[in-house]
Order: C-alpha cells, then structure tokens, then sequence
C-alpha cells in the first residue's frame, strides 16, 4: 500500500504498439511522450489478454479482469444462456442480421449492465466514497452515478426504445451521447457529429480532457481513451498509422501547459499511458481474408450475425485474426474432422480447445489443447496439487504433453517457461474458455485475418491472435511514487491494480500476481 495517494490520469490508445512508438521517440516527433519517458519510465510490453481485441482487451485494462472472469469473450460471440449473438464490429451485415436497434441498445446499454460480470474500476473506487472519477470515451463505463443520454437526431429515427439513462462515474462523456454537467453547472463544448463518429475521435476526446484541465475539474481518477491510432492502423497500416501519436502528443503538450510545467503537473498527479493491444501487418487485402465459410464448406455454418437455426453444425464469430468455432454437441463428439479442416488451410496457425466448457472454473484439472499443422500438438494443464513441469513469469505452475513449439515455449534451466511469439499463452489460452467462449478457437498466420460471406477485412493491419505483435503495448508511467515498483512483466490485468494503488486504495490483486493460481 502507498504511503499517500496521487490523483491518476489513465490514458488508453487503442493499439498503441512499441514497434510504431519507439521510431517515433527516436525521430524526435514525440516531444512530449519523451518528456514523461525522461521523468518516468518506458514499459516496452505490457501483454493484452486473448483474443487480442478491443472490446475483451479494454475491460481487461478497466476492470483487472480476465475474460473468464469479466464474461466479455471478443468483439463478437454467442451467448448460449439467452441465445442471441453480442457483436460489437462494425460490419453492416452482421448488424443487420442481429438488428440495429439490438445493435444499439446492447452496445449502449447492455454490454455494461448485463454482460458485464464483474466490477470496474469505476465501481471500485466509488466503493470507498471519498473519490470522485471521470470516464471519456471508454466503452466500459459502468459505475454509481446515473447520466442522462442525449441521442442525435438521426438515431432517435431507428425503431426500438433506446435507453435514456446510463450508470457511470461522477463524470461521464461519451461522444456526443453523455456530456455530465460539472458541479457549477458547466457543460462542456466538444468537437463531434458523424464525422467524428458522433464523438468517439481523438478530437474529442482531446477536447473533454483539456476543458476539465483548464476548470481545475479532473477528478482524483480520470480514464480517457483515444480510438484513432486503431482505426487508422486497420486501414494505412500500423507504421503509418503513427500520425495518430504526433496528434495525441500535441493534447499531451497543452495539458502539461495548463498546468504550467510537467513537474507541477506531476507533483498532483501520476499519468498512466498504455494500449489495449497493438496491431501486424496484413497482405493485400484479396490475399489477406480468409473466409471460413470456404474453409469449413463440407459443414452448415450459421449466417453471420444470426443465432442458431437447426440443421446448422458450426457458428463462426470472426474476431479479426482469431475467430470463435462454436458447435452443436453432436458436432462437437465429432471435432476432430472440424480441426483436421482447420489445419489444412494453410493460412490458420493454431487451432485452441478446452476440455470443460467451464474452463478454469471446474474443480477438476482441466486441460487445453493447441494444435497445429506444422509444429505439432500440444496438451497443457494448470497444475494446482503437485511439482509443475515449469512456472510462468507469474509464479503459476503448469504441467503438458506435446511439443512446446506449438506455442513457441521453452523451459530454462530454472525451470522458467520461456514464450517466443506468443507471449504468456498458457494463462491467456486459460483464461480465454468460459461458458460464453467458443468451443474452438482458431488464429490466423500473419499477415491474414478471418473473416465470413457478410463480414468485410480490414485493409492494412489487423489483431486479435495470440502473436505478439497483435497482442503487446507499451507502458509510460510518471509521477509514480517511490514505493510502487512496476513488476518486470506487466499485463493488462495489472493497470487497474497499478491505479487503485496510486489512489492509496487496496485492489483485489497485486501487481504481478498470477490470476490462475
């Protein structure tokens, strides 16, 4: 526990990549980054959960929580408990076929409040009382505090009953559809309208911050997420992508100037800067798709976006470069012709199960399995009872069969599990099969993403597999205290442990701290 507390500025970019980050400091074209980076310090990895995407990886970073435990399994998934498909993508047909108005009202409403399972940090900190908190932009919001939405003119044309109300911190901003008055009564004027995505911009998300800056109105703890660096990642490519990071060291600057100098500034705050994954190349965009319908075509696979219908042995969910292979029981006593079809294609890298469809959260030892066409297959366990064959950086042990380069592992000579491309794959694998998880999980080699009839490919880069270069951020922390040290590895899980300890508050885990054990 911290001796005093500091106030905590969180800023997420989405897909921020050391690969991208690290050029540009050299460059000199990110003055300010590289003043946090002189008085703070540079994490180059900081590990994403699995899949590597945005709507599991950000509550991952806004909760502590992995996706067993926090119930997000993707961006797009079926829940077999009320028999529907949450799909959060950006695909017309795929909407279409779920239903605009369902689209909206569980991307507004319902992702918070009912497929949400665990708290976030919002509600963490609100526990205590005595802290106030602001969220800008982020898709997890759920906290105490009810605000009023505002809906644009054109969405109140689409049929439904949309919300009126949502739960979030003290201060919530959410593009143009939550704009929380301050306690004298200001509102704030932001720059948004369809061509910022009604809002949910970098421009945007600028303009909230810096105006609760200059009213002296940042809270104790204030989340703010930037989208553009993903967006524009997906279509000119990551490297390209970088003029993203010029404009968001450009807001850097003009914060560190309203408060006159960084070192003031950071005297009352800690500023914590990180992404939710990063992103790798794909090919041209014909070589790129790999359409499992194509794949699987000897199998009735579900119409993108649609529940089940009978007759249908297979459901495919596409999550960029991983997708999740859901199957009727019949299919599934008969999976082995399903992974013999997956491994012929020769753009898929590994095809992933588990033997409990509860995964971790069965009392017994349950075993995940990783198989591929050209380095072999590969059975591992958590190992709970007896001497594991190895540890992770995270102290758990484990136990396998098979061959390690499946998964691009090694064990030293201290009995440490060393991972090449895939970092920490045991507990990300382990920590991905819940309930609401695929049955399978299949990825994709680099350079190629998955994708179905209705479903479109992203154009220059793409995430969502286990390879590090979909899956690693780097982390800036500055301001910190003296007595916080940040472990050697880090992972997403461990940013809303990091804050909560800044905020002198006690979190569930420690930094560093296994969460399979």
């Amino acid at each position: 526990m911290v001796s005093f507390m500091k106030k905590v500025l969180l800023i997420i970019i989405d897909a921020l990549a050391t690969r991208v980050l690290e050029p540009q400091l050299q460059a000199g074209r990110l003055p300010n980054f590289s003043r946090l980076i002189e008085v703070g310090q540079l994490h180059r990895e900081c590990i994403a959960v699995f899949p590597s995407i945005t709507p599991a990886a950000t509550c991952a970073l806004a909760t502590g929580c992995y996706p067993h435990e926090h119930g997000i399994a993707g961006a797009y998934w079926y829940d077999e408990d009320q028999d529907d498909v949450a799909y959060f993508g950006t695909d017309i047909w795929a909407i279409l076929n779920e239903g605009i108005d369902h689209y909206l009202t569980d991307f507004q409403h319902e992702l918070n409040c009912r497929r949400l399972r665990v708290p976030t940090i919002f509600e963490q900190i609100e526990k205590h009382g005595h802290l106030r908190d602001a969220v800008i932009n982020l898709l997890w919001f759920r906290g105490t505090v009810d605000h009023e939405i505002s809906w644009p003119p054109l969405f109140k044309l689409i049929p439904g009953d949309p919300a009126e109300k949502l739960p979030g911190p003290h201060l919530m901003f959410m593009g143009d559809f939550v704009n929380t008055p301050l306690p004298r009564g200001e509102r704030l004027k932001v720059r948004g309208g369809i061509t910022r995505r009604y809002g949910f911009h970098d421009e945007t998300t600028a303009d909230y911050l810096l105006q609760l800056a200059e009213l002296d109105s940042l809270p104790e703890f204030t989340l703010a997420y930037f989208p553009n660096n993903d967006f524009d990642s997906h279509k000119e490519g990551p490297m390209k992508a970088a003029k993203s990071l010029e404009q968001i060291d450009i807001q850097l600057g003009r914060l560190f100037e309203i408060h006159g100098e960084l070192a003031s500034l950071l005297e009352e705050y800690a500023i914590v800067i990180t992404g939710d994954h990063s992103q790798s190349d794909l090919s041209s965009a014909k070589e790129a798709a790999v359409d499992l319908n194509e794949v699987l075509e000897q199998f009735q696979v579900v119409k993108a976006g649609s529940a089940w219908e009978s007759g249908e042995d297979v459901m495919v969910c596409p999550n960029m470069r991983a997708a999740q292979i859901y199957l009727q029981e019949d299919s599934w006593r008969n999976r082995a012709a399903i992974i013999d079809c997956l491994l012929k294609c020769k753009q898929v890298d590994q095809v992933v199960w588990c033997d409990s469809e509860n995964g971790l959260s069965e009392s017994r030892q349950v075993q995940f399995h990783v198989a591929t066409f050209d380095r072999g297959h590969l059975t591992f366990s958590l190992e709970r009872q007896h001497d594991p064959m190895g540890r992770d950086d995270y102290g758990a042990g484990w136990t396998w069969t098979g061959d390690l380069r499946a998964l691009d592992a090694m064990v030293d000579s201290e009995g440490r599990i060393r991972f090449g491309d895939y970092p920490n794959a045991f507990e990300r694998i382990a920590t991905a099969f819940f309930r609401k998880s695929g049955s399978l999980w299949v990825t994709a080699r680099l350079g190629h993403e998955f994708c179905l009839p209705n479903t479109a490919c992203n154009e220059k880069g793409s995430h969502g597999s286990l390879h590090s270069l979909d899956s690693t951020s780097p982390v800036i922390a500055a301001g910190l205290p003296a007595s916080i040290t940040l472990p050697e590895k880090l992972r997403s899980v461990d940013v809303t442990p990091l804050c909560l300890m800044l905020l002198d508050l006690d979190p569930p885990r420690r930094l560093g701290e296994s969460h399979v054990t």
